[in-house]
Order: C-alpha cells, then structure tokens, then sequence
C-alpha cells in the first residue's frame, strides 16, 4: 500500500515568519528559472509577475498614504511547463528532480504555508503534441484537477506558457505586508537579493514585476539589478581548517541598501535573512563611495558547497548552529564563527575605510568622556585599556553611548572580580600569579576607583552649583521654597532604609551624616517604627545611630541629630523663630520622654548624656544674630556661623547661613576638584 502524506500536518509543520512573506513567490520564481533552463533556447525565455492588490486599506491619518494591500500574485514563464515528469515530481513530496540543482522537493509546501491555495495552468509540448494541464492545490483537497479529469488535454494554443497564482495570503503575512506597506520597489529588490547569484552569472530569463492593472509601470529586475548592484571587489577564497570545501566571498555594490550585509547563500539562492556587517565589526556602518562619488553599501554574498548541504528543506535556514555554545561535537562550525572569519576578511579588504572609521569613533567617545561641560569621569580609567570600544556602534547614539560605556565598566569589574577569586582560592602561594594581580588587576582597580571618585565629585559639584543658583535666585526675590532645597538634600517623606546613599546629599551638611543607622525626613514622630510617641510633629532631618560595636548598654542610642531648613527669605522676625533652636529643643524634648526601640523591639533610653546635635539653616540677619547672642547664648565663631552647649543635656546647637553651608561643603572638597581637574566646571 502506498504511503500517503498528511498535508495539513505537514505545512502546519514548517516554520517561516511573516517578514518571510516573499518566500514563496521567490521559490516559484526559482523554479521558472529552471523551467526556462530545460529549454533548448534558454535565450528568449521571461518571466512576468502581476501583484495582485486587494481593497484600499482605510486611512488613520492625514498623513498615511493610500495603500491597497498585497493579497497574492501570478507569475507566467515559458519555460517547458508542466509536462509528464515535471508533473509526476509536483505530485511526489520530497521529490528529486532537479536535486542537483539544490531543490529540496518542499518548495509547493512552503506556498501552502503562506497562501490558502495555488492554481497551475501550464501549457507544454509533449510527445509531438501541444498539450494543456490545469489544476488546484491546497491543504484540504491536495491536488484537484480542473473539470476532474487527471491527463493533460490538446490545447488549442500553440505557445509554451505556465500561469501560477498565489491566492489569499494568510492573516500573519497580510498585517506584515500591510502594516510596512510593502512596495513594487521592495518586491523587485527582494526578488534580485534571493537570487543574485543567478543574475551574477547571467544565466537568467527577463523578468518583469507590475501591480495589477498598471502593466505600462512596471519594473523591468534585470535593468534593476544592473543599475543598483556592480561588482566592488574580485571574488575571494577563504579556506577553513574544519571545512573541507572552500567558501568564495562576493563583493558588491548595493546602491539601494541603507546598511552593509552579509548574505549566505546555497544553490545560487539566499538563505535565510541578511546579516549586518556591523554585527561583527561594529565600525564598518557609514557608506563608501564609487569613482563617481555616488553612495553605496557592500552586499557580501557566500557561496559554498559546504553551505549547498546545509540548507533546510523551507531553504530560510541552514542546519548550522547559530553560534559558539549552540556547537556539539559534530558540528565543524556554527554561523557566529563562519561570519567571524569572513569579517577579518572585510576588514584586510576594507582596511583603510575602517581604520578611519574607528579612528572617529574614538575620538568621538574620548571627547563624550571627557567632555568640559559634562564630563563622564566614571568612564576615564576606559580610555587606557585596549580596543575596549571595538564593539561598540560607531553611529551609536549618546544615549546608546551611555549605556555601552556603563556595561564596559560593569564587565571590566566582573573581570576583576572573577580574577582576585581565583588567585585568592588557591591553596598555596603563587609568587607569578600573585604579581600578575599586583601589576595588572590592581592597577585597573585603582584606575575604575579614581574614575568612579571623579564622577561622584561632578556630580556634587553640580549640586553645589545648582544650590548656588538657587540662592541667585533668592537675591531676584524669586525665593527658594523650603520643599525644593530639602528635596535636594534629602527627600521629603523618605528614610534612609528606602534611600541608597548614592541618592540623597547630606554630605552638603556633613558626609559622617551618611554612616549613620537610620534617617527620617519630613515625618511625623509619631510614624517612627523606633519611637513610641503620639505626637505630629515632623522634624525635616532626624538621624540617629545604634551601637554597632561592643557598648556597655547596648540598648542605647549613640546620638541623635536634627535638622530644622527655614526657608530662604523667610520672616524670621516672630517670637519663636527669633529663637533660633526653640523648635530643634522641642523636638529633642519630646524625642527623650518617648519610648524608643531597636529593630530587635527592645526599648532604648534617649538618656540625659546622649549626644544631641541640633543644627539650623536659615538666612542669617544681623538683628538675628545680636538677639541669639545676647538673650539665647549663642556664640559667634570665626566661621560666621553661631553655636550653643547645654551641657547638662549634652546638646549642641549650631546655626548657619545657606551660603556657609556651601562654602563649607565646596571647601572639603576643594583638594578633590582640583586634584581631579574639575574645579572650573
């Protein structure tokens, strides 16, 4: 009993995508090809391929385009048609006509896989007879002939034709096509990148593509092809130790492509989709110039009988593995390592246009590094390893930049990270190991350190710089509101449990701020999970420490500090804010009759000698000033700032004017600008 296929099971089976639409007219038009071929005068032969166009499609915008969508096409050659044997190899899958040709026997499989049906009317001349065949083919009936009779009939036409029509495109393909509104242009460009190697060798029908009811606009491939593709560079051989064939590199000129391109081809047809040349050399992107200074872009075309092998049955893939770690033990090569190879040829071909082109990318990314106005000082310690910025895109945009040069750092790090593991999990002393370490891992380290030092202290210069703006502001009576400057040092409402120290600045007030257990900012007391008090108050910094080393009573707070920002401008003439640390006094006060807890739930003593530092920012008048000195106990320093002790309480006050808060702030890091050169920013 003879075996039957499964159609449906079978075209549900092959796996193309919707940006390989063309696929199947591609496939038919290779198969005319060789129709043609099979003729005894090749010379006269053509191919003609109407797009069939369905309704317009409806117009979202003013701007969109009248655009009626793809739905199929019909293609007619005179190649020698459907006759005995031909027909024989449609109706058997996996059939071997023209196997030495590279036909895999599934071509009418893949149609099936993108179209509802295809319809075949062929007239051929056979056993001294003009003879006609028409017939159907689709998933659900196979092959069903026309008037249901199965032998070819006298046709009264006495000219070789074969009319084939693509009909329905099926719902994943059509909203593709529809929705990049696939032109004649790209239709003719795809057909001639599937079949260049045909047209390379000139062993090729005219072929002519037209819309539908526009046959007097039609695109005539071959002058295409001749206009907008030349020969760029002699063919060039390539032989690998695991391969046993050669592979022969084509380069062309391609006046229509917006990129260079590798394209793998087997039986004088692509194979699956391009690839970008940028992919393995990340430089090689701007276009090159003829003798004529016209733009083109290289389309770098494989050939092998190595690749002829390897191509699936749908021919959109090579049984291949895509790269390195894909590889088993019998695989000679995989795609990533076959397009490595060929790009070091491109690179010896295309040395100079390369080597100009890295050139520039370097000097561009030096000057996005070390930029005057923005500098990028994390990123400086890259600028002495080598060939770092290889494979980063020379037309990279600054936002890819940025995140190119941020992973750069984060891979270097994990280099030395997984470097310093190994030396330090060996058992016994190395003295040649331990001095590789010493002189390479450790001075990359101290360089990614200096670099990531710089870029902390730009970035607190900026803030220096945009507090010192602010207060340029004030002085235009445009005043600076409370909210924005205490935003600026510490959120309002957050806590230092929810605040990375990379993003608060309190070193603006004093960088031991920042080791400190546990800060709170602009919150009622009463919400402190440490402190059990009912009261509404909210100080606008209250930082406190718990013992982290050995402590006589480790129950206790360390110290407490609060903060307490008056807004610049503000009329400070009122009885309790003449009294400058009358709020901060109150906060303490109530802060030492509350019940306070660790983070264990035990209750801490806010003790009578805990250390109480009480700080306040405000504009500081000289009427101000005399009244705190003379009826407040404040005393002045040299630094024009004012402080007070209790001592019974252990408290200190001291108040300060935004302006000193930044001179004091800019002069502690004074040594660090200067020494990093960024003191003139």
């Amino acid at each position: 009993m003879a075996q039957t296929l499964n159609i449906r099971g079978f075209v549900n089976g092959i796996d193309i995508e919707p940006d390989e639409y063309l696929l199947p007219l591609q496939e038919v038009i290779v198969n005319a090809i060789q129709s043609i071929e099979d003729k005894t005068n090749f010379e006269d032969g053509s191919i003609s391929i109407k797009v069939l166009r369905g309704k317009q499609l409806s117009i979202e915008s003013d701007f969109d385009e009248p655009y009626l969508p793809i739905v199929g096409f019909e293609i007619l050659d005179n190649g020698v048609g459907f006759i005995k044997n031909r027909f024989q190899a449609f109706n058997d899958a996996f059939t071997d006509l023209n196997k030495n040709k590279g036909c895999k026997g599934v071509g009418r499989y893949t149609v099936l896989a993108c179209f509802g049906s295809m319809d075949i009317e062929s007239t051929f001349y056979e056993d001294n007879k003009w003879l006609n065949r028409s017939f159907k083919f689709d998933v659900i009936n196979g092959i069903s002939h026309k008037n249901n009779n199965e032998n070819p009939t006298i046709s009264n036409n006495e000219k070789l034709l074969t009319k084939i029509q693509l009909a329905n495109y099926k719902k994943n393909f059509q909203d593709y096509i529809n929705k990049n509104r696939i032109s004649l242009t790209d239709l003719a460009e795809g057909i001639i990148q599937h079949c260049l190697l045909y047209f390379m060798s000139n062993e090729i029908p005219q072929i002519k593509i037209y819309n539908e009811n526009e046959p007097d606009k039609s695109i005539f491939i071959n002058d295409l092809y001749r206009s907008v593709v030349k020969f760029d560079n002699e063919v060039k051989s390539l032989k690998l130790k695991t391969i046993k064939e050669p592979f022969n590199i084509n380069y062309l000129r391609n006046y229509n492509n917006k990129s260079h391109s590798f394209h793998l081809c087997a039986n004088k047809r692509e194979v699956g989709k391009k690839i970008s040349i940028s992919n393995y050399i990340p430089s090689f992107v701007q276009n090159l110039q003829d003798e004529e200074d016209n733009k083109y872009y290289l389309s770098v075309y494989v050939t092998s009988p190595f690749l002829d092998e390897k191509a699936n049955n749908q021919r959109n893939k090579f049984s291949i593995p895509q790269n390195l770690a894909d590889k088993n033990s019998f695989d000679e090569i995989s795609i990533e390592e076959l397009l490595t190879n060929i790009s070091e040829n491109v690179r010896n071909e295309y040395s100079s246009s390369i080597m100009l082109a890295e050139k520039e990318k370097n000097d561009r990314i030096h000057n996005y590094i070390l930029n005057p106005q923005k500098p990028r000082l994390a990123y400086r310690h890259l600028l002495s390893v080598d060939n770092v910025f290889i494979d980063i895109p020379a037309n990279a945009t600054d936002e890819r930049l940025e995140s190119e040069l941020h992973k750069k750092v984060f891979q270097l790090e994990q280099k030395r990270t997984k470097a310093f593991d190994k030396a330090f999990s060996k058992k016994k002393y190395n003295k040649d190991e331990f001095s590789n370490i010493i002189q390479n891992v450790l001075n990359e380290e101290a360089a990614f350190s200096v670099g990531k030092l710089a870029d902390l202290m730009v970035r607190r210069k900026a803030i220096i710089k945009l507090l010192r703006k602010y207060l340029d502001w004030r002085n235009d009576e445009n005043y600076m509101l409370e909210e924005d400057l205490h935003n600026i040092i510490f959120t309002m409402g957050a806590e230092s449990k929810s605040m990375p120290k990379d993003y608060h600045n309190l070193w603006l007030l004093d960088d031991r701020l920042s080791f400190y257990s546990y800060t709170t900012s602009d919150k009622q007391i009463r919400t402190n999970k440490h402190i059990d008090s009912d009261s509404q108050k909210e100080t606008d910094l209250l930082i406190y420490d718990f013992p982290w080393v050995y402590s006589d009573n480790p129950n206790s707070i360390n110290s407490m500090v609060v903060f307490e920002f008056k807004r610049p401008g503000r009329d400070m003439n009122t009885a309790k804010d003449k009294k400058l640390d009358s709020q901060v006094e109150e906060y303490f006060e109530l802060l030492m009759k509350s019940d306070a807890k660790s983070e264990k739930g035990r209750y801490l003593n806010i003790q009578d000698n805990t250390p109480k530092f009480g700080y306040v920012i405000c504009d500081l008048t000289k009427d101000l000033i005399e009244f705190n000195v003379k009826y407040n106990y404040f005393k002045k320093t040299p630094y024009n700032t004012l402080f007070k002790i209790n001592p019974e309480l252990n408290q200190y006050f001291e108040v300060m004017s935004y302006e000193t808060m930044l001179d004091f702030a800019e002069k502690r890091h004074d040594a660090f600008f200067q020494a990093l050169g960024i003191d003139n920013l």
